[in-house]
């Protein structure tokens, strides 16, 4: 089965994702939206990545998703995200992602986030500090790696 792994990352947590996804699976290629440029419909199935930035998908992604919605509709897709507040993640695709894709969706899953703040930039970096700071101090934000080989594991069959 051939498998096309599209994601968006600004920090490297949403590729290192993507990265141990294509690992596990066979006859899969990764491409960052950055530099996509792929036929979708040689592909049997396409899983889409994304980071959540102040509750939205990449805006890269959101406009492949828009832009590829019939193709999707017909094609075996899974989605993941990343982010920080995993108690969110279901209002996250509810509000990013066109419900006919999400009720298609082989799988779709938060694999937890990263706050990393000397990965940020400009803008980026001001919020994440700020949100930083009002962040419970128990509260860990961290990949939960066991939502990704659960994730692998739905697909890979």
């Amino acid at each position: 089965m051939q498998t096309l792994i599209i994601y968006a990352s600004k920090t490297g947590t949403t590729a290192k994702c993507a990265n141990q996804i294509n690992r596990e699976l066979k006859d899969s290629k990764m491409v960052n939206i950055l530099n996509y440029n792929e036929n979708i419909s040689k592909y049997d199935l396409i899983i889409i990545g994304s980071p959540i930035r102040m509750g939205l998908i990449d805006k890269k992604i959101k406009k492949f998703l828009l832009n590829n919605m019939e193709t999707l509709k017909s094609k075996k897709v899974a989605y993941f995200i990343c982010c920080g507040f995993i108690e969110n993640w279901k209002r996250y695709y509810e509000q990013n992602i066109p419900k006919d894709l999400l009720d298609k969706a082989l799988i779709y899953d938060t694999f937890g986030g990263e706050m990393n703040i000397q990965k940020q930039k400009g803008f980026d970096k001001f919020i994440t500090k700020v949100v930083s700071k009002n962040i419970d101090k128990n509260k860990e934000i961290k990949l939960l790696y066991e939502n990704i080989d659960r994730f692998i594991k739905m697909i890979d069959y």
